[in-house]
């Protein structure tokens, strides 16, 4: 997977004010403090966090990327204003961008480079809601290190797939086409993934609320930029491409992590980034 420095094209994105930048300095300032930790004696959800900012691992010497847990356990206030509004050529100028050097273990390196590109700021995304997955089911209940390993199912980050596809998401919301995640396909592979956390998402975001209400529909997400590099492998990113031939199950290793808003167009129709407040209602709301 060939990756090109871009950056000051993606800068382009984020420089129309000089707060912008704020929020991801601000955490890229804290990446070379973060440390790996032993889990001990958590056995809750609250003993998990905020106590552990880096998540936890049961293994004697933990091996997994503590900034990028850190990243993945902030919990901005819920009524932050989004920075952007990315589209879908947006997350592909970033994907392009990403460092060629990025592993699954060397975030912290890369801290004040993938700020510049917008890592920690707050985003939004209009687009359909292909999928969703709870994780506690589709990792087999492994546990997660950003979650301190717990295994009860409210311990677990859910997974969305955002695609822009109207005729596709048709399919979904007619249950023509659904979500296989040991089958990965087009709904997977053209997909952006955004997470809801335990610890942050609101008691009416369930699996069952998002599938009954939101599934197929154009949806407004807005949340945390990050470069998920646990995924930076051809297994994993799919690098936008279009080749059902290959084994991957997302689009990019950009996400939208931890989800703070999740919206529904009103009238089930396309709704838009400038569409107005009144065509979009909150999940939580959601009759």
């Amino acid at each position: 997977m060939q990756r090109y420095w871009q950056t000051a094209t993606i800068l382009g994105l984020f420089a129309a004010s000089p707060t912008l930048a704020d929020r991801a300095h601000d955490l890229a300032a804290q990446a070379s403090s973060q440390t790996t930790a032993s889990c001990g004696n958590v056995t809750t959800l609250a003993g998990c966090h905020p106590g552990k900012p880096t998540g936890c691992s049961h293994s004697q010497n933990p091996r997994y990327d503590p900034y990028l847990n850190f990243l993945k356990n902030q919990a901005p206030a819920r009524d932050l204003v989004p920075d952007r509004a990315l589209s879908r050529e947006n997350f592909v100028e970033l994907e392009d961008a990403i460092p060629g050097d990025l592993s699954t273990r060397n975030h912290a390196d890369f801290a004040d480079a993938l700020a510049g590109l917008g890592e920690g700021n707050i985003v939004s995304l209009v687009g359909f809601l292909y999928f969703v997955e709870n994780t506690a089911v589709t990792s087999k209940h492994r546990g997660e290190t950003c979650n301190c390993q717990l295994k009860t199912n409210p311990t677990f980050d859910f997974h969305l797939g955002l695609g822009f596809d109207a005729d596709l998401a048709r399919q979904v919301r007619q249950h023509l086409v659904t979500h296989d995640p040991n089958n990965t396909g087009e709904l997977e592979q053209t997909s952006i993934v955004a997470e809801m956390t335990p610890h942050t998402r609101d008691t009416k975001w369930t699996v069952s609320r998002l599938n009954q209400r939101a599934l197929g529909r154009s949806v407004k997400v807005i949340g945390q930029l990050v470069a998920d590099n646990a995924h930076v492998s051809e297994k994993d990113d799919c690098d936008f491409e279009d080749d059902p031939a290959r084994p991957c199950w997302r689009a990019t290793v950009w996400e939208i992590h931890p989800v703070i808003q999740f919206l529904v167009c009103r009238n089930g129709a396309t709704c838009t980034d400038s569409s107005p407040n009144t065509d979009w209602i909150t999940l939580e709301e959601l009759p």
